[in-house]
Formats: C-alpha cells, structure tokens, sequence
C-alpha cells in the first residue's frame, strides 16, 4: 500500500528515550557488530574522528554507574538505569584528528578547522549517536542517552584507559524496559519546529 511506512520509518516512529532498565534473562540479538555501525558516518573531510568504546562487562557497568552519579538519580526517585544496562557505548570524539585533516594539502582553501562556526565533530558524534540508538531499538532492546557533563571524566577515562584529549560525548545504553515505572513528565508546550519553505512561527 502506498501510505505503508518503511521499517525505517516505523524504528525511528517509535524509538524514545528510555531511562528505567530491570535485569533480565531474556536473549537478545549479539550487539559486537553495532560499534562498528554506529560510526558508519560521514565526517568532515573524512577526518575520521570520531571513536566507540562498547563495554558488555557487568563489573565496568557498574563501576560506569558510580561515575555516572546514578545514585542521585535513584534518589530522586528514578528507576535503575545505568547499572542495569546489558551494554554501553561511549561516543568519543577526537578533535585534534579533524585540525590534522584540515592541514592536508588538498583542504588548503578550506575554513580553518579551529574556526568553523559549528564545529563538524559534534555534528558527527551526534549522527553516530543516532546510529548507535537506532541499532539498538532494533534487536528489540531500549536505548537511552547521558550527556558526559553529568559524570565523573576523569575516572571514566582512568577505567577505560581513554586518553586525556580524547572527548567523552557520553553514553547510548542498551536495556530492558522496566514497565513498571511510569515517569510522569511536564507538559511542555508544543512549538513549530517542523517548516516547509520558510520559517514559520
């Protein structure tokens, strides 16, 4: 029928934020090839600069959970969620590999990296976000996302043996949906963000 949506249009319809994970049993689908997914992006010049970590170990979950403060979140009376993830995937973002790109010959008469006006690695990280949450949704799990401003760097760095000007962009965690725990949101007023032609208020 011609108004079907597509697989891809139904994933990206229903995936959502899901924050509130339970332990499970349940076998999913292997998740080794979604690294290599998820930074099946472009990038700025091909600079290549953006890097995943995957950690399946459930003693670096939670050692990942103290240093993502989930305790405070727990306390606020949020469900489990980092540490009862089945995976987690650290976006990393390489900057300094983009400045060397842009020093190449063939990039010359290009903008000088260190003076674009939207900087092209957070652009690229937030694309292999996407990958990597979309992939996630469709083995069946759920998938959330944690900003690195709300974590403990230096320790995440320290445990994962990421080096010092390497950026965290933050976490994509793999989970089960715990159905029990309805958050209940404020409403927030809905505004036009979707145009056509020109922008519209």
């Amino acid at each position: 029928m011609e108004n079907e949506k597509t697989y891809l249009q139904n994933l990206i319809l229903n995936r959502r934020i899901v924050r509130n994970y339970i332990e499970s049993d349940k076998t999913y689908p292997d998740l080794s090839d979604i690294p290599k997914l998820t930074i099946k992006i472009p990038t700025a010049g091909f600079s290549r600069g953006i890097e995943i970590i995957s950690v399946e170990n459930k003693e670096n979950i939670q050692k990942l959970a103290i240093y993502a403060n989930e305790e405070i979140y727990i306390k606020k009376g949020f469900g489990k969620w980092i540490s009862n993830s089945k995976a987690i995937f650290l976006i990393l973002i390489n900057e300094a590999a983009y400045h060397e790109r842009y020093k190449m010959i063939d990039k010359k008469n290009e903008t000088n990296s260190k003076n674009w006006s939207v900087p092209y690695w957070y652009v690229d990280a937030g694309a292999a976000m996407m990958n990597c949450m979309l992939l996630i949704d469709e083995t069946g799990l759920k998938s959330g996302f944690l900003g690195s401003h709300n974590m403990e760097v230096t320790e995440i760095k320290s445990l994962l043996n990421i080096p010092k000007n390497i950026e965290i962009l933050g976490f994509v965690t793999a989970g089960v949906e715990d159905s029990t725990k309805n958050i209940k949101k404020e409403k927030i007023d809905r505004k036009k963000i979707v145009h056509k032609e020109v922008y519209e208020k």
